[in-house]
């Protein structure tokens, strides 16, 4: 009796403070639920609110240890409807339409880059036909200008407006969004401009898993998860690396592991790849996206020190990436239009790119040229010093067009540098190739900050599956070197540069609600780190029957309990609403 009256002391302290707190039934007074709800007016400057809620396992009461359930092997008919059953249906169209729409669009892109090399070719060889080139660049820089004033979600990569609205911090209209994106980087990739053709992948992955999750009126709360895995989809059948697909969704995207985001992405991703694969065969097959033929099976040990060397180097040249791509835009004046800064882009590309045809679009083609041995050595260096002009210049235009290909060029042209340079100092010629595969991973795994994606992605790509050992070794050196600097990973700096636009000049409210779980909702037996809450938002306590327990991230959910949450937001009826859904549907 004792306990139940503190804890309903406690309770009651929490709603009942009339001079810090102020109740949101002025706003709705029909809804029961805002009843519940009150704002801070204060922050509590000891009280941390984070996406992913874990507490001092410590401070936890003994009311909250209980016995272990039994294990069984036989799974649960609730298991099956709320979870088993989603995931195939609602994951399995997502990868089907992801797989389709993604498959085709990457074959129209590579397509449209193929006559973009064609006409710079042709006009390289009759001068005469330049002022009608130029003239063409213009329009399509104009048509492009107007599709991102309708939509200005479009801009730039893709990638890190895609994790703002997969991680709750961002919004975007996916139909009008899914167009656009289409519209406009077909339109960039036959302009030539330096940009690649995966970025916007993922935001098409994501944005169609988003209309086939409103089709098939799926819960709320799976629609982050089967955008996720759309995204990741659109990355893997872009590439056609469906293991890096399911862990960028892991390591980037979301940044965490759970049980459901790895059975919502691997199973629309292996789906989607799998429809991708059949499309493919219709254009002569399916190899890999760099095929570069054979590898060594291994360095020589006396050789390491070279990539010990590469490590450092690349590490440092990521971190001059990342601020040119970051701070290049503080050059240009912010009183230029839109429309002269697309312009100026098509132009200059265009122009390069009659003088160096090798320059025209994101790169494949260079690197395959790179893997080949078609360049000397002050060849690579003007070719990548080229690339370092016209890859700020291109995405900082608002061109839509993505970095990963870019970024993989990069690396293949440093990789090319010194492989050349230690074919002096005794590397065998045969490990030119493999020097630079290990530079292209090592690069954008220092730049992005993820490793593993991109140790799995280089492999899938080329087929260099001997070279995990010293592909980890250089991309190990270089991620160490590029945090020494503290240089922000770049997609995250790009996602935090879009949000302090969006927020510019709203302010942020905290909050404090209380919500039921539902039986049988999408939150019931699960644990608390295995929902995708709203950004900054936390669940502080747990009322389960008579007991109040402190939350953490290994806390289990169930029918009934009542969650006091806190949050940090810019539209509390939002967070609100989600929350609710997500404890309730």
């Amino acid at each position: 009796m004792q306990n139940n009256d503190l804890n309903n002391q406690k309770e009651n302290n929490l709603i009942e403070k009339p001079s810090e707190n102020r109740t949101l039934t002025d706003v709705n007074d029909n809804s029961t639920f805002y009843k519940n709800v009150f704002y801070d007016e204060e922050y509590d400057k000891n009280d941390n609110i984070s996406n992913v809620i874990i507490e001092d396992m410590a401070t936890h009461t003994e009311l909250e240890k209980k016995p272990k359930n039994t294990f069984s092997m036989r799974p649960t008919l609730g298991h099956f409807r709320n979870v088993i059953i989603p995931v195939i249906c609602y994951s399995g169209v997502c990868g089907i339409v992801v797989g389709i729409l993604v498959g085709l669009y990457t074959k129209f892109a590579n397509l449209l880059t193929e006559w973009s090399k064609d006409i710079y070719t042709l006009v390289r060889s009759n001068p005469l036909w330049t002022p009608l080139f130029l003239f063409g660049l213009v329009v399509i820089a104009l048509i492009c200008h107007f599709l991102l004033k309708a939509t200005p979600e479009c801009k730039g990569s893709g990638v890190p407006r895609t994790e703002g609205v997969l991680r709750g911090i961002l919004t975007f209209r996916w139909l009008r969004v899914l167009l656009t994106t289409i519209l406009s980087s077909l339109l960039t990739y036959f302009g030539g401009i330096s940009l690649g053709s995966e970025g916007p992948s993922i935001q098409i992955g994501a944005t169609t898993a988003q209309g086939a999750c409103r089709v098939l009126k799926c819960r709320m709360a799976w629609t982050r998860y089967i955008m996720s895995a759309g995204a990741g989809t659109g990355l893997a059948v872009a590439f056609n690396a469906p293991l890096t697909g399911i862990i960028f969704v892991i390591e980037e995207v979301q940044k965490k592991v759970t049980p459901m985001l790895l059975l919502t992405a691997g199973c629309s991703v292996t789906i989607g790849t799998l429809v991708s694969n059949a499309i493919s065969k219709l254009w002569g097959g399916t190899g890999y996206l760099f095929d570069f033929g054979a590898f060594p099976d291994k360095f020589a040990l006396q050789n390491i020190w070279m990539l010990v060397i590469l490590g450092i180097i690349i590490g440092l040249s990521s971190v001059g990436f990342n601020w040119l791509i970051l701070n290049s835009q503080k050059i240009v004046p912010k009183k230029l239009p839109q429309w002269f800064k697309l312009v100026f882009t098509f132009l200059l590309c265009g122009c390069v790119g009659l003088a160096l045809v090798d320059t025209v679009g994101g790169g494949h083609s260079l690197i395959m040229n790179i893997g080949n041995g078609n360049y000397i050595w002050w060849m690579l260096l003007v070719l990548l010093l080229v690339k370092l002009i016209l890859i700020p210049v291109s995405f900082n235009s608002g061109a839509t067009g993505g970095l990963f290909i870019p970024m993989l060029t990069i690396g293949a042209l440093l990789g090319g540098l010194f492989g050349n340079l230690f074919q002096m100092a005794g590397l065998e010629t045969s490990l030119y190739k493999l020097l630079i595969v290990i530079s292209m991973s090592a690069f954008f795994g220092a730049s992005v900050r993820t490793p593993i994606t991109a140790m799995v992605l280089v492999m899938e790509v080329t087929g260099s599956f001997h070279s995990f050992l010293f592909t980890g070794i250089t991309i190990f050196i270089a991620t160490i070197v590029a945090e020494l600097f503290k240089q922000p990973p770049l997609y995250d700096a790009l996602l935090e540069r879009n949000v302090e636009e969006e927020r510019e000049g709203k302010s942020q409210k905290q909050i404090s609600f209380k919500v039921t779980v539902e039986h049988n909702s999408f939150a019931d037996g699960k644990l608390i780190k295995d929902l995708l809450w709203p950004p900054e938002c936390a669940v502080k306590t747990i009322s389960k029957k008579d007991e109040q327990l402190i939350a953490s991230a290994e806390t289990k959910l169930e029918g009934g309990d009542l969650l006091l949450i806190k949050a940090k937001t810019y539209d509390p009826d939002a967070t609100m609403e989600y929350v609710e859904r997500l404890l309730n549907e």
